[in-house]
Order: structure tokens, then sequence, then C-alpha cells
């Protein structure tokens, strides 16, 4: 029993224990969970605040900031003045401050005593290039010609001592000052600190070549003599420069075809200049003029013998026949080289030129096939004759028919800043887009295309759907009206839109409004409502902005018709268009042969009703010949006036002259002749066509 309380306190205690250290437990479990939050806390917090400063940052090169104070104003953006200073800021954001006038030579070369690195996409360094590269090359042709050809003498070697060690220096100061300065790119940052760029060129392997290179084997002149020019041989090591001179060129130049055929020139003349020499060696040593194969000693040796290797080299032949062994194996050598090395250069060389006139060769191909489909269409001579002026004429312009697929291989960022760059100044010219976004607007300029219009080509036509906007880049195009679109009715130029209105869905707003022809040969930039809609699907705000902008076009454009229209009623109009009068009804003349000629009911049918004082104006048109009586019941006056219906008593009475104007008063009467044609018979009491205002004045 004493044992059961035993172990029943001892279990209760053991119980407890557990329950104290599970609490334990517990509790450091909780304190270290509430640090880890504070931990994360603090990293998070530490996080936002390095987003915060980023985006508070200048914007980089590929955001476009508007200019605030005139946003109707769309110029290029600042975009690639911002990329020129961010790359500014960030090349000299680790070197010295500039030297004061490091722009002029001297301030360059002055420049070089600070720790600033140098880029070696730069013309300074390229222009360094071509200094070492010329060097090398001296070394390369000198070496081998002092060596073997008896053109180093006791009188020019001082000469030729001082350009060696010339060259020397400059080796040494390529590899000493400029090499050691080159930025280089790391994880995609260039690296311009000068300790990090000197660690980079030592651990390359041209340094060790550059170094090899510059082995002081020339003290060894003391003991050979100056005239053992093989100690010059380590100069060759530098070969590096030249690749690399050759290959930055390549990069920087608009016409990189003629550097590739440079360089194949100079590897092909430089293995012509080795085998020259060599068979001016090999001659000497044989002996000159023993036999017919070996270098006479007659002429020019260095020429003679690069005749001979040229000939050699490209296998013309004609040569005279080796007579040894040895001569046997010289040529034989040479002969392989010529069939392989040169062979091998000859098909680089054709290469070059085949890639060089590729999109040439493409264009007359293209060019073929479209007259050849053309003849077996049978189409007109003419309409072939327009195709093929087309063509030329667009590929001496772009020297492409089909930009986008050039454009196509590049990143979408890229494509987007050379649009920019070629399209911001037309596209700003658009008032439809002026208040609108400047993301908008980077996406349009890749929605651009080019195209051409022959002279005399209808651009579009008057009642067409309008589906695409133009703005006119170069050349002339004339806005045609009038009856059969044979009216210029106004003409744009260079920078002026038309179509613009179209692209928007409003109402009755769709179709052209008149016809449009190239005056002559017109490269225009073509947004089609297509790629309008799939850029602005994504700008709502835009689309109500380029909505309201339209509205207030098609208002002020019905606006300025509007005043056109009034100004032109409104204009006087001195000599207006005979009206004809009406036809008199057969009731009235079947009347007036019923009633008495005397009657108030004739009367009232010939005159019509009189008011007191007023003042009647009837136009008499006297067509056809009338005697007087008839020209008095007519008009309704006396008699006695008739004359003034008589061609002599109103102008001359030539029936080749007309008389315009003329009045007369008589009897509270005033006849104003507005404009009458002589109309002469064989009666001369016959009158004359006529269009006369009567002014009368009656009584009651």
């Amino acid at each position: 029993m004493e044992f059961h309380r035993f172990t029943l306190k001892h279990v209760n205690e053991l119980i407890g224990s557990i329950i104290l250290c599970s609490c334990s437990l517990q509790a450091d479990g909780q304190l270290f969970i509430r640090q880890r939050i504070r931990h994360l806390v603090r990293a998070f917090t530490e996080r936002a605040q390095r987003i915060r400063r980023r985006l508070e940052l200048p914007p980089t090169p590929s955001t476009v900031s508007s200019d605030p104070e005139d946003g109707n104003d769309l110029r290029p953006p600042p975009l690639f003045r911002r990329l020129q200073l961010t790359n500014c800021e960030s090349a000299d954001s680790s070197t010295c401050a500039p030297v004061a006038g490091c722009h002029s030579f001297w301030g360059r070369i002055k420049s070089i005593h600070c720790n600033r690195t140098l880029d070696p996409q730069r013309y300074e360094y390229i222009s360094w290039l071509f200094v070492v590269m010329l060097c090398y090359m001296y070394n390369c042709w000198v070496i081998p010609l002092r060596n073997t050809f008896p053109y180093q003498t006791a009188e020019n070697t001082p000469i030729w001592l001082a350009l060696d060690y010339s060259a020397d220096a400059i080796y040494f100061l390529d590899v000493a000052f400029i090499k050691p300065r080159l930025k280089y790119l790391e994880e995609g940052f260039w690296v311009a600190d000068l300790s990090l760029t000197r660690r980079n060129y030592i651990q390359k392997w041209q340094f060790k070549m550059d170094v090899l290179s510059l082995m002081p084997l020339d003290l060894l002149y003391f003991i050979f003599g100056t005239e053992y020019l093989m100690l010059r041989i380590p100069r060759l090591l530098k070969i590096q420069t030249f690749w690399e001179f050759f290959d930055r060129v390549d990069n920087m130049v608009s016409s990189p075809y003629v550097v590739r055929m440079a360089r194949t020139l100079t590897y092909m003349l430089y293995l012509i200049h080795l085998n020259a020499c060599a068979y001016y060696a090999f001659s000497t040593w044989k002996g000159l003029g023993t036999n017919s194969w070996v270098f006479s000693g007659k002429g020019s040796p260095y020429i003679r013998c690069f005749y001979f290797a040229t000939k050699t080299a490209t296998s013309i032949g004609k040569n005279p026949k080796p007579e040894t062994e040895e001569e046997s194996l010289f040529m034989t050598c040479s002969w392989l080289m010529g069939v392989f090395v040169f062979a091998i250069l000859i098909g680089q060389m054709r290469d070059i030129v085949v890639t060089a006139t590729r999109s040439q060769t493409e264009y007359k191909k293209l060019v073929d096939e479209a007259l050849e489909y053309m003849r077996c269409l049978n189409v007109p001579n003419h309409l072939q004759e327009r195709v093929k002026l087309w063509f030329t004429f667009t590929w001496e312009q772009q020297h492409t028919l089909d930009e986008s697929r050039i454009m196509d291989t590049l990143p979408h960022k890229m494509k987007t800043d050379i649009a920019i760059n070629v399209h911001i100044q037309t596209l700003s010219k658009v008032q439809l887009f002026h208040d609108c976004d400047e993301a908008l607007l980077r996406e349009l300029v890749l929605k651009l295309r080019p195209v051409i219009f022959l002279p005399g080509d209808f651009i579009c036509r008057k009642g067409e759907v309008g589906k695409q906007m133009y703005i006119v880049k170069t050349g002339q195009v004339q806005v045609m009206g009038g009856e059969n679109e044979s009216e210029v009715l106004a003409t744009l130029t260079e920078g002026s839109v038309f179509g613009e209105i179209s692209l928007l869905a409003i109402a009755g707003c769709n179709r052209r409004t008149a016809t449009v022809r190239s005056r002559g040969f017109s490269n225009l930039f073509v947004l089609r409502k297509a790629d309008l809609n799939e850029a602005i699907a994504y700008y709502p705000d835009a689309q109500e902005i380029l909505k309201k902008k339209a509205k207030q076009l098609i208002k002020q454009n019905a606006d300025r018709e509007r005043n056109n229209k009034k100004e032109q009623e409104m204009a006087e109009v001195i000599i207006g268009n005979r009206v004809e009068a009406p036809e008199t009804p057969r009731l009235v003349h079947t009347v007036m042969q019923v009633v008495p000629a005397n009657s108030p009911t004739a009367h009232l049918l010939k005159y019509g009703s009189r008011s007191t004082r007023r003042v009647n104006n009837t136009w008499l048109n006297c067509a056809q010949p009338t005697t007087e009586n008839q020209v008095v019941d007519h008009v309704g006056v006396p008699s006695k006036l008739t004359a003034l219906c008589r061609p002599m008593d109103v102008c001359n009475s030539e029936a080749s002259h007309q008389c315009n104007h003329a009045s007369h008063n008589s009897d509270q009467m005033q006849v104003k002749i507005i404009n009458s044609m002589p109309h002469i018979g064989n009666n001369e009491d016959n009158t004359f066509q006529c269009m006369v205002t009567v002014h009368r004045e009656m009584s009651q």
C-alpha cells in the first residue's frame, strides 16, 4: 500500500515536471515565433523602402515623360537625351571629374593620368586601336622584308631602328595605360572600377601575349648585330589588336562589307608577301642567277619576287620549271598554299559579295517574278510599266520591299525606340492624338506603315468607306472636286493629315468626302482602323478623348462649310442667268379670244391688278421679233416709249455689240436694261433680245 502511494507520488511529480517543461517549451517557441515575425516585418519594411526609393528615382531610358508645361504640344519625347545623360552619368559615376579642356587633343592626353576608364565602343579607343594596328602591320611587313632583302644598310640603319622603337613605345603604352582601363561587361552591367578593369585585363590570355610581344630580345643586337631581324619576331604576337580593330570597325561602319573585303585582301597580300620573301631567300641560298628558275638579280628584287609569288599562288602558271629537287619542293608548297589557302580566301570574298548584294538580288528576282506573272495574265503594257516604276522607286527610297521583316527580328522595346525616332515627328502633327496618353502613342508608332504612290494614283475616292488615315511624309497630294473630279480644291504637302476622322466609329462620318490623288511620287504613312482599335483597346480614357476630339473636328468642319456657303450666297451677282418665263396656260389664251379686247376682264388678264403708288418690277424677254404695238401691249407702256427696246436707241446697232446697262426716264416711267443681245432681222422695226426691269409709278 505504501509502495503504491510512493509510486503515485513520483508519477504525479513526473507529470508536473513534464507539464512545467512543456509550458517552458511553449514559451520559448512563442518567443522564437515572435522574433521571427519581427524579423520578417523588418525585412518587408526595408524591401518596401528600397522599392519606394527606386520608384522615386528619375525615369529610366525605357520610359518617356511628357512636358508638363505644354501638354498639347506633342514634341519628340526626351527619351534619347535622357538616355545619353544616363549613360554619361553611369560612365562617370566611378571615375574622376573631367579634366578642363578634355575635348581637345592635349586634354585627352592629360585625362590619362586620372582614374578614368575607357569605353571600348567609343571613337577614341577605335582611333587608338588604329594606331596600334598600323604599328603591328609595320612589324609584320618590315621584319621579313629586311631580314631577306638587302634594304637595310649601314646608312639607313638608324632610321629603321627609330621606327622600330617608336612602334615598341606604342606597344608599351597600349599594355601599360590603355588596355587596363577598358570597361567590361559583367552580369549585364558595365564595370568601370579601375582596379577591377586592371584585374580583368591581367587575367586574360591577351595580356600574356602582349607581354610576350614586348620581350626585349633586341638586346641581343649587341651580340648578333642589327642585321639579325629575326630577334623582333615576338612583335608579331600582338595579332589580337589587328583582329579587334577590324571587328569593332565592322560593327560601327554603315557598310561593313568594305571592311571585310579589306581584311581578306590584307590576308592574301600578306601571304604573297611571305612567299616573295621566301623565294628571294631561297634564290640567295641557291645563288642568284645560277639557273633559269631562281631570281636572276636583275631589276627590283622585291617587285620581281612579288610578281613570281603572285603567279605561283594564283596558279596562273608560265613560270620557269624547277631544275632541282629543292626547287620542286618549294614550288609544290607554293602551289598547295595557292590551292587551299587562296581558295578559302577567295571563297570568303565571294560570300562577302553575295551577302552585300543579297537584298538587291532578291529585289530583282521579285521584280522578274511579278512581271512574268503579269505577262501570263496579259496585263496591258502601260500597267506593267507602272508596276515596274513602283518597284524601282520603292527600292531607291527604302532599299527594301518589306521593312517589317527586318524589324520583326528586333525586340519589342527596341522596335518601339526606332519607331519613335522615325515617326514621332509625323504623328505629332495629327490633332486627333494631341491629348492622348503617351503610352498610346508609343503603341501607335509601331502601327504606321509606309506606302508609296506614283504620279496620278488615287489614294482614296469620294464615297468610299474610310478604313485608313494618311500622313504625308514626302511629296504632294491633291484634293479633287467639281465635275468628274477634275478640279483641284487643295494641295497637301509634307506633314498634312487626312482621313483621321474616319478611323473612329462615329455614325455618318465613315465615308470619304473627297477624292485625293497623288501629284507626284508621294511617300505616305498609313494607320489602319483595325490597328487603332487594337491599340486603344486597353486605354478607355483615350477612347473617350479620341471620340470627343473627333466630334469637335467634325463640328469645326461643318461650321467652316456653313460659313463658306453663307459667303457664297451673300455674294452680289451682277449679271445673272436669264430666267425663262413660265408658259401661259391654254385656258388663258381661250378666255382672251372669247372676251372683248377692251373689256375689264381682258385688261385684268393682260396687266393684272394695280395698286396705288407701287413699284412694279417686270422682266421683259423679247426673244422673238415683235412690232411696236405688240411691245406696247406686252410691256404696258405708251407707244412712244417702245423705241427704248430698239438697239439703235440703247446701244450700237451692230449685231456683235452687247448692251449691258442703259437707263431711260420718260413720263413717270424708268426702264433699266440689265442685259441685251441685239437681234437684227429684215424688218427694221424688229426688236432685239433683252432683259429689262421696268420701274413704274402709277397713281390710282
